[in-house]
């Protein structure tokens, strides 16, 4: 960030500049090339900076233009004010710091600006309207302002990063009565919990996360049950259920959201396990252009399965030898039967018409059946060992 001398405008304002810090109100803020004075207020440097007046010194006495400006003090992690919020301002070297004048020192300096100043303690907006202005607060741009968003309750040490719209970051983990994580048994375990968007809570003033009410959510925890209703709760396809997720306590994340998305544009999603990994829906659908490929010491096909291991599957290709050995030996049959005669060398009619049919029978079903390659009836997608 580059902070210039020649942002240095008039001096008419009627408060003391010379302060090492003060408070001021947002009068502006330069967010992209499209502000009028983004060129002469440092390019690319300029945005994130605010234009800002004493807060008591009336607006009328002071042109926009002569507007002070200060610069966000920490460009890696700032919040960005709305218009009419009060920010603290400091006094800091500017880029000219590296040019020393006067015996090798310099003291030249621009204004650094951090810190909102929590008028009403709300995480929306605490922008102050100045008492002689009689039009409805103007907080800047396309700004929704919600009377809904409520701050966080703390919890003894956390450490709480909120946004305007319900977003939050806790770090926490020390036991107290509103919070539902922390007990005797795990006090002083971490968690942290990134929660997005809020349920409203019209009773309270300041609100906890809620997994199931929040819109989504990321709780990272370390010895903590998590009251998570899950969505579908169907555990027919395992020997011994999983523990529900609003009962196991332990390290564990979970994540819990409208819909989860999860996309790998470059290689491959993986999944690794020490137990179990389990899958609860109304469809589970697999698509795969090449193959899908399944291998365990058992394979079990429907709960019934996996509790009697009654009905194995059969082998496609061992199963058509079985049957060609089989035909081949009914034909064989057949073809006697057509020839059959009495002791005395006379024919057998009725032996006779069943072994044509027999053949013919038999003829058609070894045509259906190919050991060693294709045939009607082994599948050419589905392979077992």
């Amino acid at each position: 960030m580059s902070l210039r001398l020649n942002n240095f405008t008039s001096n008419s304002t009627p408060y003391n500049f010379q302060l090492p810090y003060f408070a001021a109100k947002v009068k502006d803020v330069i967010l992209d090339s499209s502000h009028p004075e983004y060129l002469i207020k440092g390019n690319d440097s300029s945005v994130g900076a605010i234009k800002f007046i004493g807060i008591d010194t009336p607006l009328a006495r002071i042109e926009t233009s002569e507007l002070k400006i200060a610069y966000p003090i920490n460009s890696n992690n700032y919040q960005l004010p709305l218009k009419e919020e009060i920010v603290i301002i400091f006094t800091v070297p500017s880029d000219m710091i590296t040019q020393p004048i006067l015996g090798g020192k310099t003291t030249a300096t621009v204004y650094g600006y951090i810190t909102l100043l929590s008028i009403w303690n709300t995480p929306n907006h605490n922008a102050v309207k100045d008492p002689a202005d009689e039009t409805k607060l103007k907080l800047g741009w396309e700004f929704k302002e919600d009377s809904n968003i409520k701050p966080l309750q703390p919890y003894p040490g956390d450490i709480i990063t909120t946004g305007r719209q319900g977003q939050s970051i806790r770090m926490s983990g020390t036991k107290y009565f509103l919070n539902n994580l922390t007990d005797d048994s795990n006090n002083g375990a971490p968690f942290t919990i990134i929660s997005n968007g809020k349920g409203v809570d019209k009773k309270t003033n300041h609100i906890v996360e809620d997994i199931n009410r929040d819109e989504s959510s990321i709780y990272l925890v370390s010895d903590h049950v998590v009251p998570l209703k899950q969505a579908r709760d169907k555990a027919k396809a395992w020997k011994k259920p999983p523990t529900r997720a609003d009962t196991y306590q332990g390290s564990q994340v979970m994540v819990n959201g409208g819909r989860l998305y999860f996309n790998s544009k470059d290689e491959s999603i993986l999944f690794s396990s020490k137990e179990a990994f389990g899958v609860t829906a109304n469809t589970v659908n697999l698509d795969a252009k090449e193959y899908i490929a399944l291998d365990a010491e058992k394979i079990y096909l429907g709960e019934k399965a996996l509790v009697e291991e009654y009905e194995p599957v059969l082998l496609g290709e061992s199963t058509e030898q079985f049957f060609s050995e089989l035909l081949y030996n009914l034909i064989e049959l057949s073809k006697d039967l057509v020839k059959a005669k009495t002791i005395d060398g006379k024919i057998i009619p009725n032996l006779i018409l069943r072994g044509k049919l027999l053949e013919a029978g038999m003829k058609s079903l070894q045509a259906q059946i190919n050991p060693g390659g294709k045939s009607q009836l082994k599948s050419r997608k589905v392979f077992t060992e």
